[in-house]
């Protein structure tokens, strides 16, 4: 499956100031800590050794990468840059020993004091806590101190005053100053940078929207600004609104080398130019074309290029992808009503008063194109983001309750045949509906990070009581139903896909339409939430804390997940890259002796278990995982690890850095056993390739 916008899903942001293209993370859920009153008052936390700012970072540079100091420090300095807004009652901000001594010591989502609604530049506080050495995945070292308790020394002024203006520069001004800094780098110094906004991408977010602008009303995408701060009062930004935005320069790179200069979360200021906010005037079109055109223009441009010149895009909508998400959906248009996929409009902005797009439309889309290159080499030609105007209906009216049109009926068995005959990683021409019933559910109903509908996967047969013989993977739910569940008789709708892994062969749809004809046993799903990720069904055993890893000690502890045996001998850390919610587990490579991510000691009863997870590569390199347990005897000592085999082969489960894959072992206790559940980061060797992996949620369920 393609992801949207690889830089949203791929890099989720961990610091500020050396991550693009995700949103502002939100705090850490880690337990309440007594916080002090905004004038030092209450009794707080104990305070630790007193350093100053300049000391912190000597400290903290003394540390291993992503350690954690053992002691408690108390770091007294002035806030010199305040990141982002306030959320659950946290913020971060830079600080430094002088007003004027700029990024040197970072508070990450520090807590407000009682009575303090937001940090001030300006402000000399003390904060308290431990000392960590966060390393970015450039390498750059941001000394910091998180979850914070503040403890304010002297006010300066108060309120949520915007940082004073910068060094004034235009658009094109700011890309040259921006491309002389070094990847991934920030500009020592803060710029004022006033233009035009030519495009908004995405929807507000915590007060927070990114567009791009330039120096002239239509001069394209030259400098964006970054989750830009709404000023107060202003809803939403506006395309032809002429602002300036302050802050540090960025010079953002991406994993394929392409380069986005910008300002990260700048104070906005709206200037009074065509209607002061702007209100929602409509981008001037571009060069007209055709569907047919419009491919051979991307077809001309590099791997992943954008066209500098702006298009306007002339067809009709021949397939609509998923549903509407933050007032965006995807579609295929073509020349003709039959063209099939010609042109890709990706995440297209829905007009105002039109529900969601539907096939048979003839419109016009306005954007840049973009030669959008996979992992596979897969070419789509697109336009992302692009404004859309409706010229003539299609069948659906307004697309508020549009159904793709149905694909010829064939069964499952019918649908393996037809599978088959396609070349390794084909997809059919043509849609078809599938009809069978379910036979087993894959995991829980999770959000599409493509388009936002919630989805779940499942395998079909012609018979309720058939084996395994055709995959929905990641269908979408139905209105008003919660989960798949076992027994349901359902049709799916879309196109065929012979997926191809290690040379075994997966007949599928892929993001599939159902229709459901007949209930399971369990209703509409509502029983199905409990189902394990990813195994078969079964009772959830809540002695496994924290499977889906959203709850940390530390920046290298997961909760739940710190043997007090042998058992936990892997280095690990929080990953914003997360299969469901914000988090997942890092475990670091383990060169040449297996490394492990072992849960705290459990007690289970008797009886058939089946443990399960999902896991990633973090390169493009093929690595592995193994399930396991090892048992715990009464001094503490670890016993006889176990993990899956085939015979006498061990059974080591291959994952890559395209998809989560699903990982389970299921095992047997003949009697009550204390162990710990064991996830091997195993060695390099013959048989394994060494290198961090990603693991997110596991659960643990007895048959």
């Amino acid at each position: 499956m393609k992801k949207t916008f690889k830089t949203f899903a791929l890099m989720l942001l961990t610091a500020f100031a050396f991550s693009s293209c995700v949103d502002v993370p939100a705090p850490y859920n880690l337990p309440d800590k007594s916080s002090n009153s905004g004038q030092g008052g209450g009794s707080g936390t104990n305070e630790g050794t007193p350093v100053t700012c300049a000391e912190a970072v000597e400290l903290t540079k003394a540390l291993a990468d992503g350690a954690t100091s053992s002691e408690t420090y108390t770091i007294t300095g002035y806030i010199t840059e305040v990141i982002g807004n306030v959320s659950r009652n946290q913020q971060t901000f830079w600080m430094a020993d002088t007003k004027d001594g700029g990024r040197v010591f970072e508070a990450y989502w520090a807590n407000l004091p009682e009575g303090v609604e937001a940090f001030v530049a300006g402000t000399k506080v003390k904060i308290t806590g431990k000392l960590m050495k966060f390393v970015n995945n450039s390498g750059s070292v941001i000394p910091e101190m998180k979850n914070a308790v503040v403890t304010i020394l002297e006010d300066d002024g108060g309120g949520t005053t915007p940082v004073e203006e910068g060094t004034q520069v235009t658009c094109a001004e700011a890309v040259q100053l921006t491309n002389a800094l070094a990847d991934g780098g920030t500009s020592a110094e803060t710029y004022t940078v006033t233009g035009y906004i030519t495009e908004v991408i995405g929807n507000v977010s915590r007060n927070q929207q990114t567009f791009w602008m330039a120096d002239t009303k239509d001069g394209g995408r030259v400098f964006e600004a970054y989750y830009a701060n709404l000023p107060e009062g202003v809803s939403e930004f506006a395309v032809g609104t002429k602002v300036k935005i302050t802050g540090q320069l960025m010079k953002y790179v991406n994993n394929s080398g392409q380069v986005t200069p910008e300002i990260k979360n700048p104070t906005v200021v709206i200037l009074p130019d065509d209607g002061g906010q702007g209100g929602g005037e409509t981008p001037i079109e571009g060069t007209g074309i055709t569907c047919a055109e419009a491919v051979q223009l991307t077809n001309a441009l590099a791997d992943n290029g954008t066209s500098t010149e702006t298009y306007t895009v002339t067809g009709y909508i021949t397939e609509v992808i998923g549903n509407v998400s933050r007032n965006q959906q995807t579609f295929w248009m073509a020349d003709t009503q039959d063209g099939g996929r010609v042109f890709e409009a990706y995440w297209a902005n829905l007009p105002e008063g039109v529900s969601a797009f539907a096939v048979g439309m003839k419109v016009k889309i306005t954007g840049q194109l973009l030669k959008y290159v996979n992992n596979s080499g897969q070419v789509t030609p697109e336009i992302k983001n692009p404004t859309v105007v409706i010229l003539e209906q299609g069948g659906g009216g307004q697309g508020g309750d549009v159904t793709p049109i149905e694909g010829p009926s064939i069964t499952c068995a019918e649908a393996v045949q037809l599978t088959n005959a396609l070349a390794d990683g084909a997809t059919s021409t043509e849609a078809y509906t599938v009809t069978g019933y379910i036979t087993e559910v894959i995991g829980n109903p999770s959000a599409s990070q493509q388009t936002g509908e919630m989805q779940q996967s499942f395998w079909m047969s012609d018979d309720k009581g058939g084996n395994n013989m055709f995959e929905a993977y990641w269908a979408n739910l139905p209105e008003g139903v919660d989960a798949f569940v076992v027994g349901m008789k359902v049709t799916i709708t879309g196109k065929l896909k012979k997926y191809v892994k290690n040379g075994a062969v997966t007949p599928e749809i892929q993001n599939a339409t159902v229709v459901i004809l007949e209930q399971g046993d369990g209703g509409q799903g509502g029983q199905g939430g409990d189902d394990p990720t990813p195994g078969p069904s079964g009772d959830p055993v809540t002695d496994l804390v924290n499977g889906d890893f959203e709850e940390w000690v530390s920046a290298s502890e997961p909760l739940g997940w710190k043997s007090a045996s042998t058992a936990s001998n892997a280095t690990l850390s929080q990953d914003q890259e997360a299969r469901s919610g914000n988090y997942s587990c890092r475990v670091v490579a383990p060169g040449s002796t297996n490394k492990r991510l072992a849960t705290q000691e459990i007690t289970l009863e008797a009886g058939t278990y089946t443990f399960s997870y999902y896991a990633k590569a973090t390169t493009g390199d093929v690595c592995q995982t193994r399930p396991g347990y090892v048992p715990i005897n009464a001094d503490g000592s670890v016993g006889a690890y176990t993990y899956p085999k085939e015979g006498s082969t061990n059974i080591f489960f291959d994952i890559n850095n395209n998809e989560w894959t699903p990982v389970s072992f299921e095992f047997t206790l003949t009697e009550t056993t204390t162990l710990c559940l064991i996830v091997m980061n195993p060695k390099n060797s013959t048989y394994s390739v060494s290198q961090d992996i990603l693991v997110d949620d596991a659960t643990l369920v007895k048959q």
